[in-house]
């Protein structure tokens, strides 16, 4: 049985930006006494490096703050297919990618995983700070909630 990857991106020190590691860490220590098939990796901002992340696995759950002008704390999921940034991209760096252009690339290399979920949650704030928004603190547990459940149902159906 193949690990299923569940991956946080953002920064930790930019408010809701670090919102997917946050959420990895909880879900990390939850998993640890049940064991499983799951891999917890913290993106970061890591950038490029998650073309070789993302290949290593046939099945991927990336937790990350998502801008898609929904109410701050809303939480979607979303396909790779269904994924589209809204960003433009004027040129490419190694220091200025998003998910977006990571799968893309992914794609593009055909080595991307066969299932692919984003779980995106819309920031109310990504100004400097270390703390979460108070949109996202009160739905914290909401968020473990919804994401276990869903990594239960991926775990037994592998």
């Amino acid at each position: 049985m193949k690990p299923i990857g569940v991956i946080g991106v953002g920064n930790p020190l930019r408010q809701d930006d670090g919102i997917g590691i946050y959420l990895l860490e909880k879900l990390r220590d939850q998993f640890s006494s049940t064991g499983g098939p799951f891999e917890f990796i913290d993106g970061g901002t890591a950038g490029f490096s998650l073309i070789h992340v993302l290949s290593r696995f046939d099945t991927v759950v990336i937790i990350d703050a998502v801008n898609f002008h929904g109410t701050p704390g809303e939480l979607r999921m979303f396909t790779a297919q269904q994924a589209r940034s809204v960003k433009t991209c004027n040129d490419l760096s190694t220091h200025h990618t998003d998910l977006f252009q990571i799968l893309d690339i992914v794609d593009r290399l055909d080595t991307k995983p066969s299932h692919l979920l984003i779980i995106g949650i819309q920031p109310q704030s990504i100004e400097y700070g270390t703390t979460l928004s108070s949109a996202l603190q009160q739905v914290v547990d909401d968020y473990i909630q919804i994401i276990t459940t869903h990594l239960e149902s991926l775990r037994t159906s592998q």
